[in-house]
């Protein structure tokens, strides 16, 4: 069972009892919920008419308010018509803008209280480094030292000690640092250039995971720099909430609600050419293994067609019977004089075959593992829907995580996106068995990211919007940059690396940055 959080959170919100809420909101939108009947919330929720129409009436009332509430918005309001089928109602939704929590400003500076900042070793070396008058030590790296400190099963320092490994680190820090005008693109393109050519260009088996082959190597490097929109295997690691995560069955249960369901995995389709009608076997093992019933595979199918669909068996049915343009009873009666054409047949067989009843979209498959480590189990998935499966209950969200570099951005923003950008490059580079400087990994997802939006490094991205015509057209479609500029009219300043050493001209970093005027004495 999937339960959307957002929906139910909705449900409850509205004083509706959580028994009903819950078993409402699986795998069924806000949207879904809103458009129920009476009926069918009874049906549902297996109550009573006078319950059910208790429920509806606070739907129908919390829709109504809304109604209310943006007619009278003074604020701007955005119309979205949905475009809904032939012969079907349309409606139109408006939607306000939410005001935004008030900032705490003493909140936020808690925040940046480090947990170690009790620790005696910690202490020491805070004391060291204002003997030392430097400001060059940040409160990650003294963080860091502490840690490290500590995994020499060292509990506290003397004074001397401090100073020693103090004076240690600063010396490697100035070491480790950059100098003015140094070409640090230059330095990074060259230290992740040379280690992708000793790539091999192959797939490695995902650690643990059965029948899972995630894109290694050169090949993710290139997805990660392209910032391909859909990488080539994307995958999902999906942590469960700490009551759920030590439970097998909820782990299994969690797994079949997520994997895509098709009609065509859960029945035999049957094509009735003379009937002009299409039959479904249902498959009991199918329907046990995706833990479904032949009630629900029924309901879906006619939510999903708006037509009728029989059923050999009121309460567990194993065959559904489908005829083309039959919404209810009535079109039954007028069926011998208008029946269906072949052409109808054929276009309602196709579109059942590949129709959705259960899932979220682009998880092909999941696959249940245990972390040693942990001791928890976890999925493992084939396809990712980073926004999607985020709406599920029983999954923890903060442990939750995608490959996919651009669903992180569009789900959980820039930033997000910047450090995803850095964890894959280091993970695909550390899995080749190869080290590169971290500063170097954090210069391309800052460059690929500073625009506030995920770029490419190539001549959509990055490199077609430099600043430099000649930079432009030193990498890609030469003669297109240079015949666009020259009919605008625009100017190059020359103040980059391609464009000086296209001229043949020292470039304005490192030695070339220093002018040096001689002026002799009268």
């Amino acid at each position: 069972m999937v339960v959307k959080s957002a929906t139910k959170k909705k449900l409850m919100d509205l004083g509706i009892a959580e028994n009903f809420a819950h078993t409402l909101a699986n795998d069924r939108k806000w949207d879904d919920v809103k458009v129920l009947s009476a009926q069918d919330i009874a049906q549902v929720c297996e109550t009573d008419s006078e319950t059910a129409g208790s429920i509806r009436d606070t739907i129908e009332g919390a829709l109504k308010k809304n109604r209310a509430a943006g007619s009278e918005a003074t604020g701007p309001t955005t119309n979205v018509r949905l475009k809904r089928r032939a012969g079907t109602r349309t409606r139109s939704r408006a939607k306000t803008a939410a005001d935004l929590d008030a900032y705490n400003v003493d909140k936020k500076l808690r925040s940046f209280d480090d947990e170690l900042a009790d620790d005696p070793v910690y202490k020491s070396l805070k004391s060291a480094i204002e003997d030392l008058e430097t400001n060059r030590f940040s409160d990650k790296i003294i963080h860091d030292m502490t840690v490290a400190i500590h995994e020499r099963n060292l509990k506290k320092l003397t004074k001397k000690q401090a100073a020693t490994v103090v004076a240690n680190a600063y010396a490697a820090l100035d070491k480790a640092s950059i100098d003015p005008f140094e070409a640090a693109g230059i330095i990074t393109a060259q230290s992740i250039g040379e280690p992708g050519t000793q790539m091999t260009m192959r797939t490695f088996h995902y650690a643990g995971v059965a029948t899972v082959n995630v894109t290694q190597g050169l090949p993710r490097i290139i997805e990660i720099v392209d910032a391909r929109k859909i990488p080539s295997t994307p995958t999902m690691i999906i942590r469960l909430k700490d009551d759920k995560k030590n439970s097998d069955v909820e782990a299994q249960k969690l797994a079949a609600a997520l994997e895509v369901t098709t009609t065509f995995n859960i029945a035999n389709i049957e094509t009735d050419v003379a009937q002009r009608r299409l039959v479904l076997k249902l498959n009991k093992g199918q329907l046990k293994q995706k833990n479904m019933t032949g009630m629900e595979v029924k309901d879906k199918l006619e939510r999903a067609l708006r037509t009728m669909v029989q059923a050999d068996k009121e309460k567990n049915p194993g065959v559904l019977t489908i005829i083309p343009g039959v919404a209810n009873e009535e079109d039954l009666a007028d069926l011998q004089e208008n029946p269906p054409s072949y052409t109808m047949l054929l276009q309602l067989e196709e579109k059942i075959r590949d129709l959705r009843l259960k899932g979220v979209p682009g998880i092909e498959r999941a696959n249940v593992q245990f972390d040693d480590k942990e001791g928890e189990y976890y999925l493992s998935t084939i396809g990712s829907n980073l926004a999607r499966v985020s709406e599920i209950e029983t999954i923890d969200r903060t442990r939750t995580y995608t490959n996919n570099i651009i669903e992180i951005f569009d789900y959980l923003g820039i930033e997000a996106a910047r450090q995803a950008i850095i964890n894959e490059l280091e993970s695909t580079l550390l899995s080749a068995r190869l080290e590169v400087d971290v500063r170097h990994l954090l210069m391309v997802a800052d460059v690929m990211t500073s625009e506030g939006e995920v770029r490419a490094i190539g001549r959509h991205g990055v490199s077609g919007t430099k600043h430099s015509i000649l930079a432009r057209a030193a990498f890609e479609v030469t003669v297109n940059h240079l015949l666009k500029a020259g009919i605008i009219g625009e100017t190059d300043r020359l103040t980059g690396v391609a464009e000086n050493i296209i001229v043949g001209q020292p470039i304005s970093l490192g030695t070339g940055s220093v002018e040096l005027f001689y002026i002799p004495e009268e």
